[in-house]
């Protein structure tokens, strides 16, 4: 935590107190030995010990026998020294005690048999040891630009399986296969979704009960992802499938010997299934046992099934010999497919009933009536299912050229074999690019080669499966309300609960003095990558970037010494922070969204029926907000100070904020001028900035800050953006040194009482990120609570009213370590992007009922804090167009010079309550606003008045009142400090620099249609005439108005003099000699003036009176 009192509030609980029930506790240290015995009790549950003996009596060669127990090897090196690259160790001197450990009957036996396992372990561990000391670790060097797989992401990709998208992900799949019939493209479907979401874990835990074929298409060169990729004859399996064609090879011989492939693997099943039955073992828990005969890539059977399958000789399968023969026409071949693989298939489910029927058995013994549901509906399921992992590899590579395709259309066209049999695929991959994993119909793919009902085919992709787990953690629930320290909630651990599972599962397998690099890894993932594993397919010969975006962007040729390319590498970071949504409608955008998904984990929320684009975002995990604000700073600090050693610890941190002050808005806004951000609201777009700067630069420059050489140093394991920032803090580095004095000594507009300093001495906010809300559900004391500890601010969404943004606040109740709902507040902001001012009034308690607290019980009211942000900046643009004189009747008098005059004279506003009326004014003219409060009988009303003249101090003073209450009334009210800022400039914002303004100008302005229009005046001005929409004056050239037109018209001169001879006389004597009324400006004004000075509005307490005036009931 930031400020003065962070010591406070990271002190420790008092002596004697009650451990909280959902504060974690270290476990235990677990001895080697017992580990080790752990990773050998599961192994002998498995065939690992029958396969050993199988080799012995068939005179295995020992690299066979080191195949064998080399996955059970790596797991026990992984747990004893945090390393998979250990040597397998050889058959000749460790083959007896792997069959020591792994022989079930041995275990039994008392005495001499456990002695035997105590020595065959020790015996391991020992070399293990020894071979780490010889070897050094593959840990990632500094220097290094491919990180290597992190040995924590093994251990905890082998963590229990939580959650239900496994049932979902079976389901969707049951639905998509049981509407595939006779339908080509349909048997098959893409899981796209962003790093670390379990995409592998989740059809590994499938496998469990559905009979499945992985495949993981992962070069060796990739180092960086878990699970490796398989192997095939001593070769990655992935150029099997991606050998590059020549320019004779034909799609149709690649899509042939992908189906050969294919049926060779279901021709092992079938071989495996009868094997198991001919030796007794039966067929109940047939897919369980099938994924365990198989194991992970590294084990024996899966490289040695592969590679049998790709092997040229056909004579072991007599079945399809004739595959290749062009004369076999399509329908010919699908029908002999479709017999063989039901034959297969039918052994599958007859094992599959058997299984049912003895899980309707146990059911009924529980009398679990659901078990018994689910067990006795009969669904339309595939019989087998493959899947391939890292699909994305499987388009890049053209291997067709006539037609020319990719090996992933290959691919897809070879399953269109298997219409009608029991077969379904799947293709995982975070590459999103949807015209190649799930094309629209717009732009298929196919050239229809089918002769089966080829009608429709175009349309028959099933959309991409995204729903993967989220929030997904070992217990139930993620929190219990009270029982969260405020340390424990800035802690990385607590953090990584929320979210994708991948982060979690980590931190649990790692020490808490490891916490930190995977931090680094998770800001690794957060860089905006357009080539390596994630790379847009080659589809040409050299053509990498169809859409340009690497040149564009300044993505190519970067060294590896330079920092990541401004501003094109803080675009994932900012994404992440302030929320950004791109475009649907533009190619480019689409497809720079896909990239963020594969490479800088963006969510994939929903693809529609047409697959024409996705909808993606940056949820609440409060682990990859903190990684992507570690990010930001490192990139200011590396380019604010590169290696300049010589500033002084103050000068580099200050000019480490001026980096971001400078480098964020023009970072945002080059997004924005290429068109591929959504520009429907830019207003919320620049408070979320303003606001995240300010939240990051308050921990930076705070003078308690106990890091301070951890920034300047750079130091990314020790500088934290999860801290909790005192509000006194936030507000000072949002605000400017001009008006932050005045703010913070303003009163509540509605009670009075302490000044805001004060009040909000103990408050605290606590975010980095924004959350849209759905409904006004989420603006409530117990929504911001639980927002509050996953460190999220609220962003309106939709139909939301009044606030636009929602900041938590927590105000610690009797010096207690332990937010809960009752210790919330808030502070709400309303974003206005016009020039002319409005009446911004913003009720937490009439609006949302936020403050939740039953009326009966006792306690103080907590403060709350509204800020109306009125940027109004016009783009250039808009006033260089022309601009119609649109003037509107003033009932006071004064000029509109003379108010701007006085506008800067004074600076700053400050609205003061007082008597029983409720006023606003709106340029000029007085109105009184009623405004009911939800509780008191006696409504309070919060007026803005005429204003007054200056006051010795140069303030300008809007009178406010108060209704007379009765203190028990009073206690029911909670006290609203209001501040309101016009303009968006530094002299108001402390987070803008001089320089900066225009950069925010181009991020509000509202650009019409002509703004992108190749030429300018007089060409855009001959289109605005083409009357593309209505404007003044071009729009209202064609007609003649018989007097002075607002719109700009041509004025008819021979009726209109007439018109003015005859009223000449009545308009002199009808003549008003008051003295302010000097010119046309007494009754009316430009309404398209630009507000030439941003001022600051505050509001403090006040008894002055006010006249009296007309009123106006606000609903």
């Amino acid at each position: 935590m930031s400020g003065r009192s962070s010591k406070r509030l990271r002190s420790s609980e008092p002596q004697g107190s009650v451990k909280r029930p959902n504060q974690e506790q270290d476990p235990q240290p677990v001895s080697q030995l017992e580990k080790a015995q752990e990773v050998f009790r599961r192994a002998r549950k498995t065939r690992l010990y029958d396969q050993l003996l199988d080799l012995w009596k068939n005179n295995a060669s020992p690299e066979e026998f080191q195949a064998c127990y080399s996955s059970i090897f790596k797991e026990l090196a992984q747990i004893i020294v945090g390393r998979n690259d250990i040597p397998v160790p050889p058959s000749g001197s460790y083959l007896l005690a792997f069959q020591y450990l792994c022989n079930p009957n041995l275990e039994r036996e008392q005495g001499g048999g456990m002695m035997m396992m105590e020595l065959a372990i020790t015996k391991l561990l020992e070399y293990i040891k020894t071979e780490d000391e010889k070897k050094p670790t593959l840990q990632t060097p500094a220097s290094n630009s491919k990180p290597t797989v992190s040995n924590s992401v093994i251990t905890a990709w082998k963590t229990a399986y939580v959650g239900n998208a496994h049932t979902l992900l079976q389901g969707a799949m049951d639905a998509m296969y049981s509407d595939s019939f006779e339908k080509p493209y349909a048997n098959f479907c893409a899981i796209i979704q962003g790093s670390g979401t379990g995409k592998s874990r989740l059809v590994d835990k499938v496998a469990d009960s559905v009979f499945m074929i992985p495949m993981v298409l992962r070069p060796t060169a990739d180092i960086s992802g878990f699970p490796e990729g398989d192997m095939a004859n001593e070769r990655p399996l992935v150029e099997f499938f991606c050998e590059e064609g020549t320019t004779t090879t034909s799609a149709f011989h690649v899509q042939r010997r992908y189906l050969l492939f294919l049926l060779k693997i279901i021709a092992s099943v079938n071989k495996w299934i009868d094997d198991r039955e001919e030796s007794g073992l039966g067929t109940e828990s047939l897919a369980a046992d099938w994924k365990e005969f198989l194991g992970d890539p590294a084990s024996l059977n899966r490289p040695k099934m592969y590679t049998e399958a790709i092997d040229p000789n056909l004579s072991r399968f007599e079945e399809f010999k004739d595959i290749m023969d062009e004369d076999v026409k399509f329908d010919t071949l699908k029908n002999r497919v479709k017999i063989y693989i039901n034959s297969v298939a039918k052994k599958i489910e007859d094992a599959k009933k058997i299984e049912d029927a003895k899980k309707i058995e146990e059911a009924k013994k529980i009398e679990d009536a659901d078990k018994i549901e689910d067990a006795t509906n009969k669904k339309i399921q595939p019989a087998i299912v493959f899947y391939f992992d890292e699909a994305h590899h499987l388009t890049k590579t053209v291997v067709a050229t006539k037609p020319q395709r990719t090996a992933y259309q290959c691919l897809c066209k070879a399953f269109t074999y298997m219409m009608g049999a029991p077969v379904f695929a799947l293709f995982l991959s975070t590459y999103s690019r949807l015209s190649e994993f799930a094309p629209s119909s717009r732009n298929f793919w196919s050239n229809r080669p089918m002769e089966t009902n080829p009608q429709g085919s175009d349309d028959n992709m099933n959309a991409p499966f995204v729903e993967l787990p989220f929030d997904a953690w070992k217990e139930t629930s993620l929190v219990i309300e009270g029982t969260h320290s405020a340390e424990e909630i800035c802690s990385l651990k607590f953090m990584a609960r929320f979210g994708r599972p991948l982060f979690w599962t980590i931190l649990e397998n790692t020490p808490s003095a490891d916490h930190n690099e995977t931090i680094k890894y998770a800001m690794s993932k957060l860089e905006l990558r357009l080539e390596g594993p994630n790379a847009m397919p080659k589809l040409e010969s050299g053509l990498n970037d169809p859409l340009g975006l690497n040149d564009s962007l300044g993505l190519r040729d970067r060294k590896a010494d330079q920092p990541p390319n401004y501003p094109a590498q803080l675009l994932p970071a900012l994404a992440v922070r302030v929320d950004l949504t791109f475009e649907s409608n533009r190619d480019e955008a689409v497809l720079l969204e896909g990239l963020l998904v594969a490479s800088s984990m963006r969510t994939v929320y929903s693809v529609p029926k047409h697959r024409q684009y996705l909808r993606g975002g940056y949820s609440s995990e409060p682990f990859v907000a903190e990684a992507a604000a570690r990010a930001i700073f490192q990139w200011c600090h590396n380019t604010a100070l590169g290696k300049a050693s010589e500033l002084s610890p103050a000068d580099k941190i200050a000019k480490i904020i001026a980096m971001y002050k400078s480098s964020i808005p023009p970072a945002l806004s080059v997004w924005l001028d290429r068109g591929l951000i959504d520009k429907g609201t830019r207003g919320e777009l620049v408070a979320r900035t303003l606001c995240t700067l300010a939240h990051d630069i308050a921990i930076l420059e705070n003078p308690d800050h106990e890091n301070v050489k951890a920034v300047i140093g750079c130091s990314i394991s020790e500088i934290t953006f999860s801290k909790m920032i005192r509000v006194e803090d936030f507000l000072r580095a949002l605000i400017s040194k001009e008006f932050i004095d005045r703010v913070l000594d303003a009163r509540s507009s509605n009670l009075g009482g302490k000044k805001l300093r004060d009040a909000f001495k103990d408050g605290y906010v606590h975010f980095t990120q924004f959350v849209k809300a759905g409904d006004k559900s989420t603006i409530t004391d117990e929504a911001v609570y639980l927002l509050f500890l996953r460190g999220a601010a609220i962003q309106g969404y939709g139909n939301m009213v009044s606030a636009d943004l929602v900041i938590p606040v927590w105000i610690p109740t009797n010096n207690s370590q332990y937010p809960d709902r009752w210790s919330m507040s808030a502070i709400f902001i309303q974003v206005k992007n016009r020039v002319n001012k409005q009446f911004i009034l913003i009720d937490a308690q009439e609006t949302f009922q936020f403050f939740t607290r039953p009326q009966t019980q006792t306690g103080r009211k907590l403060p709350y804090i509204t800020i109306a942000m009125e940027l109004g900046i016009l783009a250039a643009e808009q006033k260089k167009a022309p601009q119609p004189e649109v003037k509107q009747a003033s009932t006071v008098g004064r000029t509109r010079k003379g108010q701007q005059a006085q506008q800067k004279k004074n600076p700053v506003q400050v609205s003061m309550p007082a008597t029983p009326t409720a006023k606003r004014q709106t340029r000029g003219t007085t109105k009184q606003v009623r405004v009911q409060m939800p509780v008191p009988a006696t409504p309070v009303r919060d007026t803005v008045q005429r204003i007054l003249p200056p006051t010795p101090a140069d303030v300008k003073v809007i009178s406010r009142e108060l209704p007379h209450i009765t203190r028990s009334q009073t206690l029911q009210i909670h006290p609203r400090y209001e501040i309101d800022i016009k303009g968006c400039s530094g002299r108001v914002y402390n987070v803008i620099g001089d320089a900066d303004k225009s950069h925010y100008s181009s991020i509000l302005a509202h650009k019409d249609m002509l703004a992108e229009h190749p030429r300018s005046d007089p060409w855009i001005e001959a289109v605005r005439q083409m009357k593309p929409y209505w404007v003044a004056p071009s729009s209202y050239h064609w007609a003649k108005m018989n007097k002075e037109s607002r719109l700009g018209a041509k004025i008819n001169d021979d009726k209109n003099t007439d018109t003015n001879t005859n009223n000449n006389t009545n308009s002199n004597s009808n003549n008003n000699d008051d003295d302010d009324d000097d010119d046309d400006d007494d009754n009316y004004y430009n309404i398209n003036d630009e507000v030439e000075d941003d001022e600051v509005v505050v509001n403090v307490y006040s008894d002055a009176d006010s006249g009296d005036t007309d009123t106006e009931d606000v609903a």
